[in-house]
């Protein structure tokens, strides 16, 4: 570890030596809009010999980031990048990365449960919210140097969050693996000699409560050791309520804990070793009726039609209890629960050789997903779930790498990287009572009977079980060409296999040999048994050349070509004919950019223009896989998608006491070649391929932005320390996107804005803060996804999801020395 963080953390105040080039974990600056502070770096590197230049003491402090695996002024850092420190993300009131998005326009985080989330970066990244077990996502989610394989990580609590990189574009030569849209790199905080400890409880409506609690110390009288420990806890009872039996919806019950030891046995080695665990229970996740469509594109009806007069929902004497999803409320059947846990151990030695660093980081964790839910949304008996989706992944990582010092003609760095994963995932369900009336449309004929005998009390049963391994070698070099002109080069070569074996089974219900032949054919078009084994391997290629001109200590412009490839997916689905192998996804990114350091330090202004050209990129597409109309999702290549646009971050200090911030993004992203896709609903019924090509990406806002600040004002001292009266706020605005990729009009979600405001009275210097926080203070009514859904192959029921509405409360935390 770094000497100079070390002595900080032991509360001494010598000056660092050449030692402090040990790559480990190094003290940061970091100056958001919320005001500057100093933090540990977000992936423990070298320092630099002759530290960056400072902005002046009267402005903002210097932002220093390690993106390139060792400490720079982020100002002088050719990288596309914005950066987040833990006070914003306080004023957030989270603890995990759902909602930083709120601050950071390129980033799109979105799905409706932990295992289905999908990140987004420039509005690339995410192959959908469903049907990627055999494929990993573009962008790559690291915690304290280590890649989370799926991204759940972007769903459970961190509550010792230290501070969060995004960095936009292919970040394949230095963070690897499926990063080909970008990476998201968090870092916790690390263990100090110095005792200290830290709490903070919040109470809010909905009976939202929140607990964090810090402590860190030396081991004993050791000058070699340190520990540190932090637990959390968040619950709330939920947005949407059950009318009939008053259970509360979308709730949160999350727990958990994290334990850091940090060694130092000698001068030149440092050890970090990280265990955490978490636990999250929910009663998630459920899509409510948001409207109807009655007639196709052309005005022909829809029949038979799933709800109204002649219906079938009337068939079975069912009525919604609305159509208007801000109601929140529900009539949903059966059990809606979900359980995930997820575990890890991590451990970084550093040794310092004569001023060049050698890590290796050792990570193995795991991930558990319990859900048991109906299926249907509505209160309908249809597909009744059995811990439906069960998962349970496991991965085990090695990173071994050498860094350069800095201060000579060439920097450079490199490195080998090992990663394994396996997921096992069975999915299990059985049909309803009213599922043959659903389908049927009628439980008076023929029909009707042969399809409740086929499937009453059926169900299918699956399993799939892809497993990966993967192994790159990679270097990235800087040639210094002279003082203010510098040449980047970097390249990795990955080497990818998958292998997966899929089965499905029928269970329950009627014996077989007891039904009539035509019985049987519904038994097995709805409940396909059949299974198969894959195996795929690739050589990735990825690297990036840029080149960087600094006329003086406050300009850098920089204009960059990279290219990153994303490993082939596997298909797992009850179909032979979707195809079953997803051929890597390729993109090519061309960028050109501009950092600035204005008004004598009181003004950070960056900018930059982007054109990516993704070829193959890997998307989830939803269509039906049989004669019954029964719609699956499943992995499949877009011929070539473009995301090109413009992109700003400003700070801004304006006299002593306020800090502003504004970031946006204009993105014209677009499906550039896509001449068979899956049709929309209105247009379903003339013809079953159709052409997105100019059509805009699923998810993709043409434009986002976000800005926001707080003031502070001393009021005098309180209790024999200085205090400070603070109001913040920050808010996002967004315009309108398709939420489901095959562009309907029924998925167009408008545009929105939202706000959160945080205001209180705090001690300057740490000690106590009571804070007051509303967010969605104008209880702004949006959609987070919406679609037609598909069930049973019947379509005119529109679903959504609403954002979350207004919330408020107060927090109470305090910091002891």
């Amino acid at each position: 570890m770094p000497k100079d963080f070390v002595k900080r953390a032991r509360g001494l105040s010598r000056a660092p030596d050449r030692r402090a080039m040990l790559l480990g974990a190094s003290l940061t600056i970091l100056a958001p809009a919320a005001g500057a502070q100093t933090n540990p770096a977000v992936n423990p590197q070298p320092v630099a010999l002759t530290p960056p230049p400072a902005a002046n003491a009267s402005g903002l402090q210097d932002v220093v980031i390690t993106a390139r695996h060792r400490t720079e002024r982020a100002q002088s850092v050719p990288i596309s990048l914005t950066t987040i420190d833990s006070k914003q993300i306080k004023n957030l009131g989270s603890l995990n990365l759902g909602q930083i998005k709120q601050l950071v326009p390129s980033l799109t985080i979105s799905g409706f449960n932990a295992r289905n989330v999908g990140v987004n970066i420039r509005d690339l990244g995410a192959v959908g919210f469903t049907g990627y077990d055999g494929l990993e996502a573009g962008v790559g989610i690291y915690v304290d140097g280590v890649l989370i394989g799926r991204n759940v990580a972007a769903t459970f609590d961190m509550p010792d969050i230290e501070d969060i990189e995004v960095l936009r574009g292919p970040q394949g030569t230095l963070f690897g693996k499926n990063t080909v849209a970008g990476a998201i790199s968090v870092t916790t905080r690390l263990p100090k000699f110095k005792p200290e400890a830290e709490f903070s409880a919040s109470y809010g409506n909905y009976n939202y409560w929140q607990f964090k609690g810090y402590a860190t110390s030396a081991i004993g009288d050791s000058n070699n050791a340190a520990v540190s420990l932090s637990v959390h806890g968040t619950q709330n009872d939920g947005f949407v309520k059950d009318i009939v039996t008053g259970q509360r919806y979308y709730n949160t019950d999350d727990k958990g804990l994290r334990t850091q030891v940090l060694l130092e046995p000698n001068s030149n080695l440092t050890v970090r070793i990280i265990a955490d665990y978490d636990h999250s229970d929910s009663n998630c996740c459920i899509y409510g009726p948001a409207g109807v469509v009655t007639h196709y594109e052309n005005g022909a009806p829809i029949t038979p039609s799933i709800i109204g007069p002649g219906g079938r929902y009337a068939t079975v004497g069912y009525t919604l209890p609305t159509l208007n999803l801000f109601k929140r409320i529900t009539d949903i059947i059966g059990y809606q629960h979900l359980a995930s846990e997820t575990a890890g151990l991590s451990l970084q030695a550093d040794y310092d050789l004569s001023g060049f660093t050698l890590t290796s980081i050792t990570a193995s964790s795991y991930y558990n997903w319990y859900p048991h839910y109906d299926v249907g949304g509505v209160g309908i008996p249809l597909l009744e779930g059995n811990n439906s989706n069960t998962t349970f992944q496991r991965q085990f990582s090695q990173e071994l790498r050498a860094t350069s010092p800095l201060g000579g003609r060439i920097d450079y760095a490199g490195g080998l990287y090992f990663f394994y994963q396996q997921l096992t995932d069975t999915w299990a369900g059985i049909y309803g009572p009213d599922a043959a009336d659903i389908i049927s449309g009628s439980n008076s004929n023929a029909a009707y009977h042969n399809d409740e005998a086929a499937l009453d009390g059926a169900g299918p049963v699956y399993n799939d079980i892809p497993s990966t391994y993967s192994g790159a070698a990679y270097g990235q070099a800087t040639y210094h060409i002279t003082p203010t002109l510098d040449i980047t080069g970097g390249a990795r070569l990955t080497y990818e296999d998958k292998t997966g074996t899929f089965y499905e089974a029928q269970q329950d219900g009627l014996p077989y040999a007891s039904l009539t032949p035509a019985q049987q054919a519904i038994r097995n078009a709805y409940i396909p048994v059949l299974s198969y084994k894959l195996q795929h391997s690739d050589i990735l290629p990825g690297g990036l050349v840029t080149l960087s001109y600094k006329p003086n200590p406050d300009i850098l412009a920089y204009t960059t070509y990279s290219h990153g490839e994303k490993s082939a997916g596997l298909n797992f689905i009850a179909s032979l004919t979707t195809p079953k192998i997803v051929a890597p996804e390729k993109l090519d990114n061309f960028e050109a950019g501009i950092k600035s350091t204005l008004l004598n330090g009181h003004l950070l202004l960056d900018g930059d223009g982007f054109w990516d050209e993704d070829t193959d990129y890997q998307s989830t597409i939803t269509r039906p896989i049989n004669t019954q109309g029964t719609l699956a999702a499943f992995l499949a290549s877009v011929p070539k998608v473009r995301s090109r646009g413009l992109e700003f971050d400003a700070h801004a200090l304006l006299g002593e006491n306020l800090t502003l911030f504004a970031s946006g993004l204009y993105d014209d992203a677009v499906y550039e070649s896509d001449p068979s896709a899956p049709c929309p609903i209105e247009l379903s019924n003339v013809k079953t391929v159709c052409s997105l090509t100019g059509r805009p990406l699923s998810v993709a806002s043409k434009w986002t932005g976000s800005f926001g600040g707080e003031y502070d004002y001393p009021v005098g001292e309180i209790r024999g320390r200085q205090a400070v009266v603070y109001f913040g706020g920050n808010a996002q605005l967004r315009s309108g996107f398709y939420s489901n990729g095959d562009d309907s009009k029924y998925s167009f979600v408008p545009g929105y804005g939202i706000g959160n405001l945080t205001f209180g009275v705090r001690q300057s210097n740490g000690g106590w803060d009571l804070s007051g926080w509303v967010h969605n203070f104008t209880d702004e009514h949006y959609y987070v996804y919406r679609s037609v859904t598909g069930s049973f192959g019947l379509y005119n029921l529109v679903y959504g999801q609403a954002g979350d509405p207004l919330t408020f409360g107060v927090t109470l935390s305090g910091k002891f020395e």
